[in-house]
């Protein structure tokens, strides 16, 4: 059916088109979000919803859905493409430490001196 189908639906009907609960759709008609006519004496009253009314809402709501599911996919590609450049950045500054300490004499120097340590434990061990 298209949106000028005013054929009235009831409250639950309308919760069943929009995929929400019964207490959302009475939010809806009080926040005027939904139009509903209220009909019968009282004790006896039903809230009446023009079906067009709410199968438009529903595809409002679709198209939001859907536009903010692409926001949410373009935020998180954004935040990705920072992750990885960040981690492309540290694997740079890893790779410089790595060749630095590479080129550098500390390691033999340290490894002299951590072997003259030994001797001198060794030495005391046994005497």
């Amino acid at each position: 059916m298209d949106a000028t189908d005013t054929s009235p639906i009831t409250v639950a009907e309308a919760a069943d088109i929009l995929a929400v609960s019964e207490r959302t759709i009475w939010r809806y008609l009080k926040s005027g979000r939904l139009a509903g006519t209220t009909v019968g004496e009282p004790g006896s009253q039903r809230t009446l919803i023009p079906r067009g009314a709410a199968e438009a809402l529903s595809r409002d709501r679709a198209g939001a859905d859907l536009a903010s599911v692409r926001a949410e996919r373009d935020r998180l590609a954004q935040m990705l493409n920072a992750a990885q450049a960040e981690r492309d950045a540290l694997r740079g500054r890893v790779a410089t430490l790595q060749s630095a300490l590479a080129r550098s004499e500390r390691p033999a120097r340290l490894e002299r001196m951590l072997g003259g340590a030994m001797a001198a434990v060794a030495r005391v061990r046994v005497g």
